[in-house]
């Protein structure tokens, strides 16, 4: 496939309740999508990570714009592995001389995506059937994002939309996360799951004290309690300490380092927009999976990233779970147009090529900030 054409849609919507983290909030919601056309006119879909800080997502497009053309128009991909780590190769660098390996990384993995995605078209495939053609059709899915003002009535809302897997959001005072795990625990239904994310925001004993509490009351794992690239030792230390899965690997770049953090890491979950790409996440899920670990993508964004992760837990297969953002979006809603229902705590995927939709841009035209096209 020749790419043709190199298209950077950037939207930002205000939304009412912003996405709280216990490093800060996120108060709207942006996208930043990439569309690669190839000569024949086929189009390619990818997301460029970028929901924290809100800047980032304009920022990073603008690099896209200014990276890419001389990386892709007018060139030939016959193998999108071999043709991602030649591009990452050729910005090394790049991002040691500008010191921005995450906003370079990005980019490139929403490139990675959209040539997936291309390739899967021109194919006439589901993108998890080109990569496993004994993809499944439906995976388990777990409501995310549960805010600290209102994560129990979230639950209840949710439940009621078909989920039957939670994660709410702690690392807060010790007195609003013990009461919010009470209320979920208390009002859980047989079958149903919790699982909690501190977002970084302990150290190594602090994410011991909490790791008693949370295995005491139910959480089936402990998400980013520490920095993730706090030293081995401590995470070593952490797990063998705690009686409660440990899960993370979202803010971790390169094979190396998702591989060391498997002695540590029980649910690993790779971002397929912040490093990595459809090439490298597809590899970080066989590996997890080989070492008798789980694989669970991470995805807070908008609705083309989450369509690449679904279709990643799809062919990787496990006992993983699509992480379903359901904070307030109304790009992402945009994007999907229905395209994943919640039933039961399960989500069916399109059967169509790709990743299963083609986004209508101009239902969000509304909220634009910017175009750039390039050919």
């Amino acid at each position: 496939m020749k790419i043709g054409r190199i298209y950077i849609d950037v939207f930002r919507a205000p939304i009412e309740k912003p996405v709280v983290t216990s490093f800060g909030s996120i108060p709207s919601r942006g996208a930043a999508m990439l569309r690669l056309e190839d000569n024949e006119g086929v189009v390619g879909w990818g997301e460029i990570w970028g929901n924290f800080p809100t800047v980032t997502t304009e920022y990073r497009a603008k690099l896209a714009a200014f990276l890419l053309p001389d990386l892709l128009l007018g060139k030939t991909v016959d193998d999108v592995p071999s043709f991602y780590h030649g591009l990452v190769d050729s910005l090394h660098v790049l991002t040691v001389q500008s010191d921005e390996p995450g906003p370079v990384a990005s980019v490139l993995a929403a490139v990675d995506q959209a040539l997936w995605d291309l390739a899967a078209r021109r194919a006439g495939l589901p993108l998890r059937k080109m990569l496993n053609p004994n993809a499944v059709d439906r995976i388990p899915a777990y409501a995310s994002g549960l805010n600290p003002g209102d994560g129990p009535e979230t639950v209840i809302a949710q439940r009621a939309h078909g989920h039957r897997n939670f994660k709410l959001k702690i690392g807060f005072e010790e007195a609003i996360d013990k009461g919010n795990v009470r209320q979920i625990v208390d009002g859980m239904s047989p079958g149903e799951r919790f699982f909690v994310d501190a977002n970084q925001r302990w150290n190594l004993e602090q994410a011991k004290f909490a790791a008693d509490w949370l295995a005491e009351a139910g959480a089936g794992w402990f998400e980013e309690p520490m920095l993730a690239d706090a030293p081995a030792d401590q995470w070593q230390e952490l797990k063998a300490a705690a009686r409660i899965p440990l899960a993370g690997a979202e803010n971790l770049r390169g094979l190396d380092n998702v591989e060391t953090a498997l002695h540590w890491l029980d649910y690993v979950q790779p971002d397929v927009g912040k490093w990595g790409g459809v090439t490298d996440c597809f590899a970080i899920a066989q590996m997890a999976l080989s070492a008798g670990k789980t694989y669970c993508p991470h995805w807070l964004g908008g609705g083309v990233g989450l369509m690449h992760s679904s279709q990643l837990l799809a062919a990787a297969g496990g006992d993983g779970l699509l992480e379903m953002d359901v904070n307030q979006n109304p790009l992402r809603e945009l994007v999907l147009a229905g395209a994943l229902s919640v039933g039961d705590g399960y989500v069916d995927l399109p059967l169509d090529d790709g990743i299963g939709l083609q986004p209508d841009i101009s239902s969000m035209e509304h909220w634009r900030i910017d175009q750039t096209v390039l050919d």
